[in-house]
């Protein structure tokens, strides 16, 4: 069953095919996931049917639960946690805060907890879980003053594909500018060269490469 939010303009909105696409994950699977456990316990979607929606904060959450569970954790533990940290942090989306990401180091791998007045909130248990992968998916992610996911660079902050949510709905576009990666693309599609599509939209050839490796590796 389906549990509606309403959208907000500046929060973006999220299809499976638009998460799969900017996370690189298996679309059946993220479909599968956002209609079955995440819309369950989190209620944080819109839409309905084949139609479900996430915002930003959430797609930001989703791509932390997926990995978690992929790790092994529970989706009761992890229930269970981002619900005490959602109590602590006064907020619906406490994933997506810098606030609640701690982590420690131990002989070259990462662990992470999440802190509350008296004592740790540990999600990976007694499973002792390399999370590695959540430290390098932090250093893609922009953070507001508030302490809240921003804007999200999944090709990394080195490169210029960003995902705003108060651009363009959150499609994937180049950094400073309003033209989403799949104009650029489709243009390449149809016969365009990179360096014709460099000058018409006054673009570096290597952020070209950027938006056509974000859609496809071999197309650059």
């Amino acid at each position: 069953m389906t549990t509606n939010i309403e959208p907000k303009i500046g929060e973006g909105i999220f299809f499976t095919k638009d998460i799969a696409q900017i996370f690189n994950l298996d679309k059946n699977k993220v479909r599968r996931w956002l209609s079955g456990y995440w819309d369950e316990h989190f209620k944080t979607t819109f839409g309905d049917g084949k139609h479900i929606a996430i915002n930003f904060y959430s797609l930001i959450e989703f791509y932390i639960f997926y990995k978690l569970r992929e790790s092994g954790i529970s989706a009761q533990e992890l229930k269970k946690a981002h619900g005490i940290i959602a109590e602590e942090l006064n907020s619906p989306y406490p994933f997506a805060c810098a606030d609640a990401i701690n982590f420690e180091k131990r002989k070259s791998k990462y662990f992470i907890w999440y802190e509350k007045q008296d004592g740790n909130v540990r999600v990976d248990g007694s499973h002792q879980i390399s999370l590695l992968f959540i430290k390098q998916f932090v250093e893609k992610i922009d953070y507001d003053k508030n302490n809240m996911a921003a804007q999200f660079f999944p090709l990394g902050k080195d490169h210029e594909i960003v995902v705003d949510p108060k651009k363009q709905f959150g499609k994937p576009i180049i950094k400073g500018t309003r033209i989403t990666t799949d104009t650029l693309y489709h243009l390449y599609l149809g016969g365009e060269s990179i360096e014709a599509i460099g000058k018409l939209y006054n673009l570096a050839e290597k952020t070209v490469k950027d938006a056509l490796y974000f859609h496809h590796k071999d197309a650059a």
